[in-house]
């Protein structure tokens, strides 16, 4: 099989999925083999929680879908990748940073969403 036929090493990481779910199945976290997150789903009913727990229940399973990508992606590695340089230890760290600050921006829109909501369920006099 020539080089060009296959698939690019970076694309078989990203076609990689784990989700996870939290607050009893109304959070489902989608992420990739690189640990950017590319599927997020809150059921209305979840709008109940505080905004605080809603964000402990995102992060919850943002963290379990990461680790189950994690996990899967480095048993997929090739040996001579498995092997720590600073390159790939600095590659991760910058994923690893990129991942939490994506997933800290989902949090600030899911805790706007939750007080808004909040708001609109307060009863008016």
């Amino acid at each position: 099989m020539a080089a060009s036929d296959r698939p690019d090493f970076l694309d078989q990481f990203t076609a990689l999925r784990e989700t996870a779910v939290a607050a009893d199945g109304l959070v489902k976290v989608e992420v990739d083999g690189i640990s950017d997150l590319v599927g997020l789903e809150i059921d209305p009913r979840a709008m109940r929680l505080s905004s605080d727990e809603l964000a402990a229940e995102i992060r919850d399973a943002f963290g379990r879908a990461r680790a189950a990508a994690e996990e899967r992606a480095t048993q997929a590695a090739p040996e001579a990748l498995r092997q720590e340089t600073p390159e790939l230890t600095a590659l991760l760290e910058d994923i690893k940073s990129d991942a939490h600050a994506q997933m800290d921006e989902i949090l600030v829109v899911a805790n706007e969403l939750t007080m808004r909501l909040d708001r609109l369920m307060q009863p008016r006099s």
